[in-house]
Order: C-alpha cells, then structure tokens, then sequence
C-alpha cells in the first residue's frame, strides 16, 4: 500500500532525530522499523501481534520541529477495552475515532492547527493494562524499546519536536510532562503532585513559561540549547482533557460538558496568539481537515474521518 507523505517534512535534521526515536522505541518491533506509518499493527521478530501496539509514528504528526506539541495521557479503545477497532489503540492514530478525538479535532481547528501541523504523543504510548483509562505511575516506569520508560520517551518526542507550546491534556499528562525533563535529578521517577505544580504556576487554563521550581535537569538543558540553538523552553499549557467524560457534543448548553468545552476552547486560542504570535480563525468559522498526510491515510477516510465529522457537525450546532 502506497505510504501518505506531507506537504513538507522539515529540516533533515529533525526528522532524523524523529527516526531515531522511532527505531529505538519499537526495537522490539522488527517489522516496525521498515514501516514508519504503522500501515499494520505492531509485531514481534517472530510476527506475532503485539497485544497493546505502541502509537508513536509517523501517523502521530510529521517529523520536524513544531510550534506546539499536544500530550495527552494514554490510547483509548472507544470503549472497546482493548477489543474495539477504534480509538487510538485500534488505529494507530493519537486521539483517532472516539469522542475524545472529535473534541481534540475541534480545537486543533479552533487554534488554526491540524494533524499535518502538529505532533500528538501521551504520557504512556500504548494501552494502558486495565484496558483504557489513566495508566498507572508503574506503566510509566515500564521499558519501551530501547528506551528506559515511556516518560523517556515523551522526553526525547520533546527534544525531536523542539516545541514552543507543550498542550498537556489532563493532569497525568502536565504532571509526566515536567517529570521527563527532569530525569537525571529524580533517582526513581516521580510524577510531581499537582499542589506543587499548581503553586509553581501551572493552573489549568493559561499558558505559562516553563517555571523555575521545576527547571529541567543540566542534560535535558543541554541537548535542548543544541537542537533549538538556544531557544527558550517551552511554554505550559495545561487544559482538561477532551474525553467525553468531561466535554460532549451530544449535551445541552446549560450542561458543564459544554461549558467545558467553550472554557477549553478560549483558553487554547488565547494561548495560540499570545505564545506563538499566530493568529487564529473566527470563532464561528473554523476550518475542515485537509485531505492529504495523516487525512489520507486508510483508517482515517473509512472511519475516522466520517465519525469525527458527524461529532464537529453536532458542535457547530451548539456554536463551537
């Protein structure tokens, strides 16, 4: 099957960092490092399926440097518990076929972004082992690859997508976000408790500067001085996660999955503007998806894409 391509990949420089990230988390995935768009689920050296692939590839954004990168905490399964064929553990895409993706679709529009312009990665890349939900501190110590642990991982996606706008999605994703920079000065990895988090600045809804009382460890800050020539870090911004527990289009107005959705939304496009001096669309005239990259992929044009457009049709209903 012909593998989609980008408009523009970006400088050769990022992308290889990208791959080499690649390589290393799916090491025990042989057939994985012939395939960087996870056309076919993960498989071990002797073909086997593995049970909970993991979702970091190319289908979670381009490889290059990028204004914002988005955390969330873990794949879903739409309820499925790991049997269902949509969510991000049934098609390889972050945030792919369920509510929560529609909601993180929304967004992207609202702040003028798409998967095209963006990378999408969680906290625990694949599954978590009760079979959705949260993944437990112990997941996120567990190996990947040849990677020490999944908040290893999320600190070399840092490195690779060099971002201005780090969007953590949910407390487990803001918490693991500032822990993978930080893992040379944390000799187990900890998570810091949101009361800290919250003290240094870190309150859900405004994009902050990365705060000192949590300034990254002397080789994260080295290697970051390296591949972004001495940019600052990153800004915060920490919002509720879009699951459909919090925010749904099938609910009323006067309800607070609504209300939600609407504080979630001004935030991020208060953000866009005054980190990233980009602007962004009317609020009542948000963009559609484009047709090419990750859109042009199989499982998004026969069902991703159908059930996120049903979903957004039902917000521009209610005025998002």
């Amino acid at each position: 099957m012909r593998r989609p391509t980008f408009p523009a990949m970006g400088t050769p420089d990022a992308e290889e960092r990208f791959r080499r990230t690649f390589r290393r988390a799916h090491a025990d995935h042989p057939p994985c490092l012939a395939d960087e768009w996870l056309m076919e689920p993960c498989r071990r050296a002797d073909g086997r399926a593995v049970d909970r692939p993991l979702v970091w590839s190319r289908r979670n954004g381009p490889w290059r440097r990028h204004d914002v990168l988005w955390v969330g905490a873990a794949p879903g399964n739409a309820g499925g518990r790991g049997s269902g064929t949509m969510g991000a553990h049934g098609t390889r895409i972050p945030f792919g076929g369920d509510v929560a993706g529609a909601n993180l679709d929304a967004l992207l529009a609202g702040a003028g972004l798409d998967r095209n312009q963006t990378y999408i990665v969680a906290a625990l890349n694949r599954l978590p082992e009760r079979g959705g939900g949260e993944p437990k501190v112990a997941e996120l110590r567990e190996p990947v690859g040849g990677l020490a642990s999944s908040v290893h991982l999320l600190r070399e996606t840092v490195l690779a997508a060099a971002p201005r706008l780090v969007v953590a999605l949910g407390n487990v994703a803001i918490r693991t976000t500032v822990a993978a920079l930080r893992l040379d000065d944390e000799p187990r990895l900890t998570l810091p408790g949101l009361r800290r988090l919250e003290a240094a600045g870190l309150e859900r809804g405004r994009a902050v500067a990365w705060p000192t009382a949590f300034r990254p460890d002397r080789a994260f800050a080295r290697e970051w001085a390296i591949v972004t020539d001495g940019d600052p870090l990153p800004h915060l911004l920490r919002l509720m996660h879009p699951s459909a527990q919090n925010m749904s289009p099938y609910a009323g107005p006067d309800t607070a999955f609504h209300t939600r959705m609407v504080e979630t939304m001004a935030a991020l496009r208060a953000a866009v503007p005054d980190v990233l001096d980009r602007s962004v669309p009317p609020a009542d005239a948000r963009p559609a998806p484009p047709t090419d990259g990750i859109y042009a992929l199989p499982e998004w044009t026969e069902a991703i894409g159908p059930r996120h457009a049903e979903l957004d049709r039902l917000w521009r209903e209610k005025g998002i």
